[in-house]
Order: C-alpha cells, then structure tokens, then sequence
C-alpha cells in the first residue's frame, strides 16, 4: 500500500466517480482503476461498491477513508512542515454557517505575532464539520445542537472519539430585514411566520433533523428556499420577506442593523460549542482561539444574544 493509493481512495470518495476522480488526480482512469483494484487485492477487502447512480463506500471502504485520511494528513503534514519551514503557526477551522465564529477569527488575527502563518476557515455543512474533525483535516469545529437532539448527538459524536464542549446557550431567533412586517415584534411563533418564504441551509444526502442548522422544520413551512452559504441568505433576506431561524448571536463588527432578529417562540434552545479530535494534541493556535471564542461568549452571555 502507497500513499499514492490512499489519496486515490480519498479522492474517489470525494467525488463518487472513478473518471472525475481520474481528472483531478490527472491519470488515466483505468490507471487508477488498477491501483485500486490492487490494493483491493492487497488488503483483502472491497472499497467501492460501483451502482448506476455513482460509486459508493461499502463498509469496509469508509473504515480504511479514515485510516487513509489520517496517513495522507500525516503526509501533507511533513511535507508543509520541511518545505515551509518559514511558517511557524497553523490553524484549520471548520464551522456551521455563523457570521460571529468570522468576527471572532478576525479578533484571533489581530492577536497573532509571527511572520509567517497559514489559517484556514471554512462554513460547511453540520456532517462534513464533524467528519473533517474526525479525519483529522481540520483542529476544531464549531457547531451549533438543538437541546432536544443533544443526547442523539452527544453519542453521535462519542462514537467518533470526538469531544464537545459547549461555550454558549441561546434561544432561538427569526432573522428578516428591519423592514419586514414582522420586524417589531416581540416575540413570535410558528404560525406567524407561516406565509413568509423560509431559507435554510441545505445539508445535502445528511439531511437528518439533528444535522439541520434551524430549529424549525422545513415541513412546517408551505414556502421553503434552501440555499448553501451565507452571502446568498443575506441577499435574500435584505430584498424580500424571507426569514431564517439562528441563535441570534449578531456581533456588532459584522450587523450594521439591516437585519434583525426577534425571539422565537419555543421551548427549546441552541448549544452552541466546539469539537475536537480526542485522539489529536491540541496546538498553541488552537488553544488561542478557544481562549477568543470563550472570551467573546463571556460578552454575548452579559449583554444578551443581539449585540
């Protein structure tokens, strides 16, 4: 078994084809198709499972993905390591669609005092947060967990040798334009916003009600619009009647009051924390951002979700 081989399966996985894999890894398709066949052979196991529809993992397949991932991680690790020896800090974020995990980025740049860094953060969705800090891809993820799906979750996560550790609670919030004639409200329900078009984030095949970033459900809304980041909810939030459902957390340095949240009636709330690899020390970069989203819910806790 080569490295090579390992990032052939992880790109296969990727892209559910074998002939798209073959174009972004620039080989022959039955070049690739031998490799893997061979290390089929080789570990006595079946990774790919062909269908008319797309190639899938059997179960055996997204055992070795993790393995793979971690060897190819390793790999792209001493590689940067030794080859860019000028970058002294390094940090991978990957988070749920939340405007205040950016404003705290930024206060975490401010702060840094090297010459030479490589930062990333990405807004994906709820599975795909999970799994990139299950396969060791990036050093924390932020989340968001409906109280009523906390237990499912907290297992969910056990199971994947992840930890969560929750930094903020809030209700849930109806976000909408200032304009919208909902907009002076105190508090509202679900039957209220029930003529008003409903934007969500789609999560793609892992649509499961735990993984949904809103606390409605989509069924309940005769008008649905899923979108999947956050420049086009807020286009369609400012020129329509659109609302979403959040946590309400809005830090000034990002709302310039063109939209608005009111509370939303309801019995549950958000749980808002980070996860981490269990089986991956924490590094200094990761620690100080912890330190930065802690501080900043310490302020969000005083003052109240709308800042």
């Amino acid at each position: 078994m080569t490295i090579q081989q390992c990032k052939y399966v992880l790109e296969i996985a990727k892209t559910g084809s074998f002939s798209e894999a073959a174009k972004q890894l620039f080989i022959a398709q039955s070049s690739l198709s031998v490799s893997i066949k061979m290390l089929e052979q080789e570990l006595n196991i079946k990774i790919f499972e062909r269908q008319a529809s797309g190639v899938y993992l059997t179960d055996e397949g997204a055992e070795f993905v993790r393995y793979a991932a971690r060897i190819a991680e390793s790999d792209e690790f001493v590689k940067e390591r030794y080859q860019s020896k000028s970058v002294t800090a390094r940090l991978n974020i990957v988070t749920q669609h939340y405007d205040f995990i950016a404003d705290v980025f930024g206060k975490l740049l401010k702060g840094i005092d090297v010459d030479c860094y490589k930062l990333s953060i990405k807004e994906i969705e709820t599975y795909n947060v999970v799994r990139e800090v299950e396969r060791a891809l990036a050093d924390i993820g932020i989340i968001a967990i409906k109280g009523s799906d906390y237990e499912i979750m907290k297992r969910y996560l056990g199971k994947k040798q992840l930890s969560f550790t929750c930094f903020l609670e809030a209700a849930p919030h109806v976000f909408f334009r200032k304009e919208h004639p909902l907009s002076k409200s105190s508090c509202l329900t679900v039957r209220e916003l029930k003529e008003y078009p409903y934007v969500s984030y789609e999560q793609g095949e892992h649509n499961n009600s735990f993984f949904t970033e809103e606390m409605t459900d989509a069924l309940d809304a005769g008008k649905h619009i899923e979108i999947s980041d956050r420049a086009t909810l807020m286009n369609l939030l400012l020129i329509t009647d659109a609302y979403t459902i959040g946590t309400g957390v809005m830090p000034s340095a990002l709302n310039k009051g063109d939209i608005v949240s009111v509370p939303l009636e309801s019995e549950d709330i958000y749980i808002i924390g980070y996860i981490l690899n269990e089986n991956r020390r924490m590094s200094a970069m990761t620690k100080s951002f912890i330190g930065q989203l802690e501080a900043a819910a310490k302020i969000w806790n005083k003052k109240g979700n709308n800042l």
